[in-house]
């Protein structure tokens, strides 16, 4: 509890003295890389962090790729965002677990059974979408009986598309309406219709198979 505090302390005191006015990828950008050697620590320090000021993740992956490109960014990104998303479910899960089992009760029970038998691949589904709060897959897991060595994983594979699409998306941005800008574009949308090209690969792969 007392590391928890002092990285929420630390965090706030970052991000109040940042200026909660200029958190623009941009000057997210100087600010980070103010700090020097110790840049790429910070950056992954923050987004361990974010998940407990629910600060959009999507913006901080971009700010990822202005400063440190679209290969180190990711790198960064899956380290952070997968260490923020573990202290999520810890969290919800030594906190929050009982409270949901009395306001639920049975109801809860076929979707902990479900996540339970088929957690990994389910967390490695949500984590493809990206219209879904990051962050409420994360601490609804933890509110779940999936186990922890099949969140961690899924977690972070499934996150690999979305940290290299918004860290490509920051990287291009120094260049507006360059190729590489439409190309990092290109990505985005690809990423919002996943949901709706694997529901019509699977519907016509059903229909194949009757």
């Amino acid at each position: 509890m007392a590391v928890l505090i002092l990285m929420l302390s630390i965090g706030f005191m970052t991000v109040r003295s940042f200026g909660i006015d200029r958190l623009t990828p941009a000057a997210f950008r100087d600010f980070i890389l103010s700090f020097g050697t110790w840049a790429p620590l910070l950056y992954i320090f923050l987004y361990t962090v974010r998940p407990l000021f629910l600060f959009p993740a999507s913006l901080l992956s971009i700010s990822g790729g202005i400063t440190f490109g679209p290969w180190w960014g990711t790198l960064y990104d899956l380290i952070g965002a997968s260490l923020g998303a573990y202290l999520s479910f810890g969290l919800s899960r030594a906190l929050g677990r009982g409270t949901v089992e009395k306001w639920f009760g049975r109801r809860i029970h076929k979707l902990d059974n479900f996540v339970a038998e088929n957690g990994f691949r389910t967390i490695l589904f949500l984590r493809l979408i990206p219209m879904l709060s990051f962050d409420a897959i994360s601490y609804g897991g933890g509110l779940s009986k999936i186990r922890f060595c099949h969140f961690a994983p899924a977690t972070t594979i499934g996150m690999i598309p979305g940290a290299f699409t918004f860290n490509f998306l920051g990287h291009s941005l120094h260049d507006v309406f360059s190729p590489t800008f439409y190309v990092a574009v290109g990505l985005v949308l690809l990423l919002v219709l996943l949901p709706v090209i694997h529901k019509s690969f699977k519907g016509r792969r059903h229909k194949d198979v009757v």
